[in-house]
């Protein structure tokens, strides 16, 4: 029964050994990895003989693919453990085979792998293929991930089911899609708006691909703190996909972004309607012509030009046939243009009273006319574009300059003017013919700088080589020199000369030339007989002057210098130069004695000085006022010398508040004003000198040290305001407003804290400026310190500044808040030197006086608005070079 059994088991074992040799590979392997058996599948599939094969470490025949795998199932083996895997074996190196393998182990007694069989069907087609599926999956995958389009899947109900990584970006992390797993964009209202919905369910009906342009959304861009919304557009393409049995199983949407090209179509047809805008309000003429000479079209200007009396029949209008365009010939340029396929620019004058078809104009008008071709880029057509600038005006206006100019030039004649101009790069010299006739030399002789240094005497050489060297570094001049001329005649000649740049850089230097030989000797001539008048005048022992009726004086005498206290420069005004007369009756006397012209004699006294002066204003023939002065200070201090002692100290106290009013008035005086406080101080020590009483000298001595340490102050105010106005030639560069504005309240930092002022600003319009460092910080500071100093207590301070352009010239506006200014009361005097208008202790009047010379000294011009209780606005024009 055994053997029976035994004898059907081995059988079995047979029919499964040839079942196995005919469909799988087989090889016994032993410990060592040796192969020890193979079946007939192995020999076909590695097409070596059994012989060969048998006896070889099972790696160096077929090397597995992946060596960690192999080895984790050896050492699996070796534990006694079968494996079932599916490997990879490379035969002959190279070629892969795949076997679906299970790997039993034979164990000894000990529990010892002695030998393992390996089973494998080779499922390499099977593998390989499924290996190429992957790939390609893997491949497609990430070409749809990484498209720059957006792809989404949906189910035919509008479920979202996945999208590549363009589509995530396209709709944000905080879309819905992401955080409503529930959500219908198929009902949200935007999408029905924007179109996208509908199309989506256009698809689903339709079962067609479907395109369209769709706003999908905004997207935000910031710019100088201003967040600005953009539209963004996308292409939407959605089709279907259909299982095999033609069934709709999903939708696909691709989004394309066209938002660039969207915002190119839509700005080009705005700059087609801009185009088209500006033709018509050009502010010259436009007509177009069609290749035939019909007028296609005219603009506004055109029109309102013609002022045509038949608007319906200008159509027929033709340029080749029209008698007047032939006329003046404006059908040949009409051809020329064509023939020669270029622009051609020409100016006609054309009598519009000939022909009144077309026009009202009714005169004769010069035309600029500017014809020229081009292709209709539609249909592909020439039309000719005529510009037509009606430049009458202009043409009248070069008539009237031309008449002008010949004006100026028979007036330069008149009054011995010539022009000069001299090209810093050549050197060369060029002379208007009234310059020629000065030098008396033949018009339009060569001349250069060289030979035009040469007709001045050497002194004046030498101050003229100075003053063009100066000029050549931006210094203007103007002097008086002499010259001999080519007729070895010596003149005296005034030359003015002033640099000009182009873009910064020097490049010539130019001016005028004026005879004034015989002014020179007129004034000569009058300083000899003022001379005379002088020695005459300065042996009567009294004061004389002459003066004009403004009070400009012509002529003084020692003795009345002497009674001023100072010399008296020739033209100055006897008002700023005697300033004790302000306040007295002499300018209602010397009004009374030019209306009535007849004498006025009256008495001034002096309590500054405590001087009486008897005066004589008697009117000359000449218009003007000579004026008798007399020192009567000796008689009257007789009489005072009577008044008794209460008198006395009452008269004392009356100088002494005269005292402080005038040296309160001495520091309210200009640079022009210095003359009269050191005259004051001079008389202070005559009389200190002459006091008998000590009590009277101590009060000289202390009025002495006031006016010493008031003419200290106004000095120092005096030194800077002519500084300011001598050094017009101070570096500009160029300068940052808010730069600068950030330099003054860092200065005042502590002052802008302690008086809480808001400080805002605009300079947005004209940010820069060419200017002098040092004035602008000055001028930002002044005004500043002026809206802290000045500020109301009923509100919080504040001062904001702006910037534009007005004339070519920058303007800077400074407003503040505070107290404001009686400009009524006080409008002419708010830039004067010294002047104060509120009850400040820390205002010394100086700080406007200060930036009103800054920017005149550069050309500029300042000028204030005010209201008491309402704040002030000072308004800077400063000159553009």
């Amino acid at each position: 029964m055994n053997v029976v059994m035994l004898d059907q088991h081995y059988r079995h074992l047979q029919h499964l050994e040839a079942a196995i040799n005919a469909c799988a590979l087989s090889v016994t392997i032993d410990a060592a990895g040796t192969v020890t058996a193979v079946n007939t599948q192995v020999v076909a599939a590695l097409q070596q003989s059994s012989d060969h094969i048998v006896g070889q470490p099972l790696t160096s025949i077929l090397r597995p693919a992946n060596a960690d795998q192999w080895q984790k199932i050896w050492n699996t083996l070796l534990a006694g453990q079968p494996v079932q895997e599916q490997c990879c074996f490379l035969k002959n190196e190279h070629t892969p085979i795949w076997l679906e393998a299970g790997i039993s182990p034979l164990l000894n007694s000990s529990g010892t792998m002695e030998h393992c069989m390996l089973i494998g069907i080779d499922i390499t087609s099977r593998k390989l293929a499924e290996i190429k599926r992957e790939q390609n999956e893997i491949y497609y995958s990430q070409v749809l991930e990484n498209l720059p389009l957006g792809l989404q899947q949906f189910t035919t109900d509008g479920r979202s089911i996945d999208m590549n990584s363009r589509q995530r970006e396209i709709w944000g992390d905080a879309h819905p899609f992401f955080t409503k797993p529930e959500y219908q964009w198929l009902q949200d209202p935007f999408y029905r708006l924007n179109g996208l919905s509908d199309l989506f369910e256009e698809v689903i009906t339709s079962g067609k691909t479907l395109k369209r342009e769709i706003l999908l959304s905004y997207r935000e861009k910031r710019s100088e703190n201003i967040t600005r919304l953009y539209p963004v557009y996308f292409e939407a393409t959605l089709f279907p996909l259909t299982d095999q049995q033609r069934n709709m199983v999903n939708v696909f949407l691709i989004l394309d972004d066209i938002t660039e090209k969207k915002l190119s179509e839509l700005s080009l047809q705005k700059s087609e309607r801009l185009l088209d805008n500006i033709i018509e309000n050009l502010p010259i003429g436009y007509i177009q012509f069609d290749n035939f000479g019909f007028i296609r079209r005219i603009n506004q200007t055109q029109r309102f030009f013609f002022n045509s009396p038949y608007p319906a029949g200008r159509q027929p209008f033709n340029v080749m046939n029209d008698d007047l365009s032939t006329m003046f010939e404006l059908d040949k340029l009409f051809i020329q243009a064509l023939e020669e396929n270029r622009s051609l620019r020409v100016e006609k004058k054309i009598d519009f009273s000939q022909d009144k078809r077309w026009t009202t104009v009714g005169r004769e008008v010069y035309l600029d006319l500017t014809v020229f071709p081009v292709i209709e880029p539609v249909d592909k057509e020439m039309i000719v574009v005529a510009l037509v600038n009606d430049i009458t005006d202009k043409k009248m206006q070069e008539l009237e300059n031309r008449k002008n100019q010949e004006f100026l030039q028979q007036t330069g004649t008149i009054g011995k003017i010539g022009g000069w101009e001299l090209d810093i790069e050549s050197n060369k010299v060029r002379w208007t013919d009234e310059a020629y006739h000065i030098h008396d030399c033949p018009v339009g002789a060569e001349i250069d700088l060289k030979r035009a240094m040469g007709y001045y005497t050497p002194e004046s050489r030498e101050i003229l080589d100075t003053l063009v060297k100066q000029c050549q570094a931006g210094k203007p001049f103007d002097a008086q020199l002499t010259i001999v001329s080519e007729r070895q005649q010596t003149k005296r000649v005034r030359s003015i000369g002033q640099p000009g740049y182009v873009d910064g850089r020097l490049v010539r230097m130019y001016g005028v030339v004026q005879d004034i030989t015989e002014q020179a000797e007129i004034r000569d001539a009058l300083s000899r007989n003022t001379e005379l008048m002088r020695l005459f005048f300065d042996t009567i022992d009294m004061g004389y002057a002459a003066m004009e009726k403004n009070g400009n004086v012509n002529f003084l005498n020692r003795k009345a210098e002497k009674m001023i206290g100072h010399p008296v420069a020739i033209g100055s005004n006897i008002f700023e130069e005697f300033p004790r007369l302000s306040g007295t009756v002499f300018f209602a006397r010397l009004q009374e004695c030019i209306l009535q012209q007849a004498s006025q004699s009256f008495g001034i006294y002096f309590p500054g000085v405590d001087k009486w002066y008897d005066f004589l204003l008697t009117p000359m023939q000449d218009g003007g006022i000579s004026v008798f002065m007399r020192d009567i200070t000796d008689s009257r201090k007789m009489q005072k010398d009577l008044r008794k002692a209460n008198d006395q100290l009452s008269n004392l106290n009356k100088n002494l508040l005269n005292q402080n009013k005038q040296l309160e008035d001495f520091a309210h005086i200009t640079s022009h004003n210095l003359r009269a406080p050191i005259a004051n101080l001079k008389a202070l020590m005559q009389m200190h000198n002459e006091a008998i009483a000590q009590q009277e000298r101590d009060l000289y001595l202390g009025m002495v040290h006031e006016v010493i340490k008031k003419i200290d102050e106004t000095l120092n105010d005096l030194v800077e305001v002519v500084q300011i106005r001598k050094d017009v030639n101070v570096e500009r560069e160029k300068l940052l407003f808010s730069e600068r504005l950030q330099k003054v309240r860092d200065v005042l930092l502590v002052d802008i804290e302690t008086s809480n002022i808001q400080i805002t600003y605009n300079f947005g319009e004209e940010p820069v400026i060419e200017y002098p460092r040092v004035y602008l910080d000055s001028i930002l500071q002044n005004f500043i310190t002026n809206a802290i100093r000045y500020r109301s207590s009923e509100r919080t301070p504040a001062v904001h500044l702006q910037t534009w352009k007005e004339n070519e010239n920058i303007i800077l506006s400074v407003q503040d808040n505070g107290v404001g200014i009686d400009m009524e009361r006080f409008g002419n005097k708010l830039f004067g030197f010294r002047k104060t208008f509120h009850k400040n202790k820390d205002a010394k009047g100086i700080g406007l006086f200060i930036t009103k010379t800054q920017v005149e000294a550069m050309g500029g011009s300042i000028r204030a608005e005010s209201h008491p209780g309402q704040g002030t606005k000072f308004i800077i024009t400063f000159r553009s070079e």
